[in-house]
């Protein structure tokens, strides 16, 4: 049992530290077990996390999802070698379980929901708008219109925000 107790907190401990062995910005882990779960519970939703960091962080941080090292990116650059130049290399995506779906039958499988082949048929239909100058073309833009939604969003905090418009 003792040794059993020695190999998680091993593992665990090892997980905790992997941002730091690799130079990347990072949230302090607030559990061993958990990573920075507890920030999404404590704070605020996972999105108004994700932006807090962001602007604390810098484009490209990592967090831990319980156990997962997890990367969160909006550099055009980063999102370019991962979705056109190094497509290959990241098609096993991590998602969470609420978004399983029928990957052969379901219509709502998209580029971010779809896994293996599904995700490289998908990726292949859309990879020409992927050029670096298409992405930091629309960059601005992009950001201009979340910046409205959350606008948006906050404008009708306790209320209900119709989105179609």
């Amino acid at each position: 049992m003792s040794h059993a107790f020695k190999r998680v907190t091993f593992v665990k401990t090892h997980r905790s530290t992997y941002f730091q062995r690799i130079g990347l910005p990072h949230p302090p882990v607030t559990s061993l077990f958990l990573g920075n779960l507890g920030d999404f519970e404590r704070d605020q939703k996972q999105h108004e996390k994700i932006i807090e960091w962001s602007k604390k962080y810098g484009s490209t941080f990592g967090f831990l999802d319980g156990g997962a090292p997890t990367i969160v990116t909006s550099d055009p650059e980063i999102i370019n070698e991962v979705f056109v130049k190094q497509y290959y290399t990241f098609q096993a995506r991590k998602f969470h379980p609420s978004f399983a779906l029928d990957q052969k039958n379901n219509p709502a499988v998209n580029v971010f929901f779809a896994q293996g082949n599904q995700w490289k048929r998908l990726r292949a239909l859309f990879a020409g708008s992927l050029a670096t100058g298409k992405i930091k073309a629309a960059d601005p833009i992009i950001k201009r219109a979340a910046q409205e939604l959350i606008e948006v969003f906050k404008s009708h905090e306790n209320g209900v925000v119709d989105v179609v418009p």
